[in-house]
């Protein structure tokens, strides 16, 4: 793909994903934050709705042109019989996936400042939102919670897609490759980096959906947390993080992979 193509397939995959997930993410971020909850589920289902929509597609733009820039950068500099070997091929997606999370982190991480505190009931939407982050914090009020967002963000995206792709490669040295398998391996890339990354997901919301400042690092949060309500407070939300997450990367890895090939079937022929 070219990088208009990357950036055009990275941005619609997004998209869909997150938008057609909204839900589960949703009911994730109620069951873990600490934050008193008045509406309903019914009523709860669109809070945060309009920052997913508007910022995933940036986001995933940024993401995937990133990861490309990566893996190009790394196959360059690496020996080309490491590259070419599982290991070798494992370790480029995996530290690709890894920058292209960090870069997609400067749009994703006001995005879930915003989007998780409408959905905690901090505001009454996301305009206000907005408005009082910028009044009674600044620029850094969009970025509370950076480290456990970026780490949380960083080893998820870096692991689902690293064993997507082996996973894919697997699949294609079976000659079992196909589109419903992509999106099979893409749940199950997805659920695995989720339990993962867990305890980091739920001290990201409770530190974005507190009402002050969070006092000390990531490690010191999940310390705090599980002093004050126990190790099951680590798994608050796992059920719906994975029914969101394993979909989520099945959508958005194999959904790019589908439009990556409309766009180059749809090239002008020579």
């Amino acid at each position: 793909l070219t990088p208009a193509e990357t950036v055009v397939a990275g941005a619609c995959a997004r998209l869909v994903a997150q938008t057609i997930l909204h839900p589960l993410d949703v009911v994730r971020t109620r069951s873990q934050t600490s934050s008193a909850i008045t509406a309903t589920l019914a009523q709860a289902l669109p809070f945060g709705l309009a920052p997913q929509v508007l910022l995933s597609a940036p986001a995933g733009s940024v993401q995937f042109a990133a990861v490309k820039f990566f893996r190009g950068q790394l196959e360059a500099a690496l020996p080309a019989d490491f590259t070419a070997s599982a290991p070798g091929r494992f370790c480029t997606q995996l530290l690709a996936a890894a920058g292209g999370a960090a870069c997609a982190g400067s749009i994703r991480i006001p995005q879930e400042v915003v989007k998780q505190g409408c959905m905690a009931e901090l505001y009454p939407n996301a305009a206000s939102a907005v408005a009082t982050i910028a009044r009674d914090r600044g620029v850094a009020g969009f970025y509370k919670g950076a480290v456990a967002t970026l780490s949380r963000d960083v080893m998820w995206n870096s692991l689902s897609f690293a064993l997507f792709r082996v996973f894919l490669d697997s699949a294609a040295a079976i000659g079992a490759a196909s589109t419903r398998l992509n999106y099979a391996l893409g749940i199950l890339a997805g659920c695995t980096a989720a339990c993962a990354t867990h305890p980091i997901d739920v001290a990201k919301t409770r530190i974005m959906t507190s009402a002050g400042t969070v006092e000390g690092g990531l490690f010191d949060v999940l310390r705090g947390l599980v002093d004050a309500e126990g190790w099951p407070v680590l798994l608050k939300g796992l059920v719906p993080r994975l029914l969101y997450l394993g979909p989520l990367a099945s959508l958005v890895l194999a959904t790019n992979e589908v439009i990556a090939g409309l766009l180059i079937s749809s090239r002008p022929r020579a």
